[in-house]
C-alpha cells in the first residue's frame, strides 16, 4: 500500500531550506520508518534545488538497498491549485508537509491530513513561527523545524488521532459567520473585543 508525502514550499518564493531539510538523510530515515512511500515536493522556481538534492537523496536511498521503498519526485507548480495533491495524501493515509503559508495550511486542514507546518526562521518577523505555535498547541498542525525535521514526521502517525478537526468555512453556520481571518484568530487565541 501506498503512503504519500505531499510538501508545498511555495510557488513564487520557495522556501528552499525546507526541500533541502525534507530530502536530508534523518527526513529519509523517519519516512522509511514511517514507510511513506512516495515524496512528492511542490518546489516552485526552486528545480535547481529540488534536483540537487532529490539526486543525492535517491544516491543515500540506493545505498540503504531501499530505492524502491521510497520514490522522490516533484512539480514546479500546479495552476489548477494543490487541491488534488492533498486528497491523494487522504486517500493513502499520508502526510503534507508544508511552509507556513496560510493558504497551503487551509486546504490541508480541509482535508484532515497530518500536516506539519515549517516556518521560514529566515523571514524579518515571526508571525510563521507564532502561526505553527499556535496551531500546534491547539492540535491542529504539527510544528516542525526545518532544521531538524525527522522528529515531527516520525510524530505524524501518532497525532492523526488527536489532530483537531478544523471549521470549514464553506459549511453551515461558518459559511454564514466567519471568514478565513475569522477562522484563524479564533484558532490562534486572537479575539475581537468589539465584537463581543
Amino acid at each position: 500500500m501506498s503512503k504519500l508525502c505531499f510538501v508545498t514550499t511555495g510557488a513564487t518564493a520557495p522556501f528552499t531550506k525546507l526541500i533541502v531539510s525534507v530530502l536530508s538523510t534523518p527526513s529519509l530515515d523517519a519516512f522509511l520508518q514511517c514507510e511513506v512511500t512516495h515524496i512528492f515536493i511542490q518546489y516552485g522556481t526552486a528545480k535547481d534545488v529540488y534536483e540537487t538534492s532529490a539526486q543525492a537523496a535517491r544516491a543515500y536511498l540506493k545505498q540503504k538497498g531501499a530505492e524502491e521503498k521510497l520514490e522522490i519526485d516533484g512539480m514546479d507548480f500546479d495552476s489548477s491549485g494543490l487541491s488534488k495533491q492533498f486528497k491523494l495524501v487522504q486517500e493513502t493515509q499520508g502526510l503534507a508537509i508544508s511552509h507556513a503559508g496560510s493558504g497551503s495550511i487551509l486546504v490541508a486542514l480541509r482535508f484532515q491530513v497530518p500536516l506539519i507546518v515549517v516556518p521560514n526562521t529566515a523571514l524579518l518577523d515571526n508571525h510563521q513561527e507564532e502561526l505553527a505555535v499556535a496551531m500546534d498547541r491547539a492540535n491542529y498542525v504539527i510544528h516542525g523545524n526545518v532544521d531538524n525535521l525527522a522528529p515531527a514526521i516520525k510524530a505524524f502517525e501518532d497525532f492523526r488521532a488527536k489532530m483537531a478537526q478544523f471549521p470549514p468555512i464553506t459549511a453551515g453556520k461558518q459559511r454564514q459567520s466567519k471568514s478565513f481571518a475569522d477562522v484563524m484568530d479564533e484558532t490562534v487565541g486572537f479575539t475581537d473585543f468589539n465584537n463581543e
